[in-house]
């Protein structure tokens, strides 16, 4: 019960996530002919890791492109894994708004990819790790999602930066809104999904 509702849950909640923001070299030796493949996910994990390093280390054009073209690869991947899925939309939001703000981009933005970056691949690689964990840590990080983008709005300057351009105001803004109402009406929509299976439970018992 609670599985199919924490499901649906996570798949809307990704769904909504699109309103965020506008190694070794191989041994010349052959291997044995029993050696398993690496796993699909490796490498292209290992990749991100690297550009995430990069971009920590220095922000370009050309890093932040790679950067979300390797989400872009890897939400193809994982389509079918809201967790997954919804943690790389996080990532890739993320890096569109450091690509637009580069080095004026607030201070934390950084270590938000880092931490979700860090969430990805424990749910990607750890499995041992259950369902419901991976969703708790999603939601946190949606949850810091939320705070980081708070605080931007608080630090941008109330003034009009050139010409008549109107300055943005914080609630018509995409995102915070859309996010949270998605997950108070998410969260709705589970209770009556558990109480309508519990009902239909207590009838089956009766029987």
């Amino acid at each position: 019960m609670d599985k199919k509702a924490n499901d649906t849950f996570a798949f809307d909640l990704e769904n909504r996530l699109d309103d965020f923001f506008s190694d070794a070299l191989p041994s010349q030796d052959e291997p044995p002919a029993d050696a398993p493949p690496a796993p699909k996910t490796d490498l292209p994990l290992k990749e991100l890791k690297s550009t995430i390093l990069a971009i920590d280390w220095e922000i370009t054009d050309d890093i932040l492109d790679t950067f979300i073209g390797q989400l872009d690869g890897l939400m193809e991947q994982f389509e079918d894994d809201k967790v997954i899925h919804t943690l790389l939309k996080l990532l890739k939001s993320l890096g569109k708004y450091v690509r637009t703000h580069k080095s004026k981009a607030h201070p934390d933005t950084i270590k938000r990819i880092m931490a979700v970056y860090s969430v990805l691949e424990e749910s990607v690689t750890n499995d041992d790790m259950s369902r419901n964990e991976k969703e708790k840590l999603m939601l946190e990080e949606v949850r810091q999602f939320q705070r980081l983008k708070a605080l931007i709005f608080a630090s941008s300057p109330p003034h009009v930066s050139s010409g008549s351009q109107k300055p943005i105001k914080p609630e018509e803004m995409p995102g915070i809104d859309a996010v949270v109402s998605a997950i108070d009406e998410l969260k709705s929509m589970m209770a009556s999904e558990l109480s309508a299976i519990r009902e239909e439970l207590g009838q089956l018992l009766k029987k």
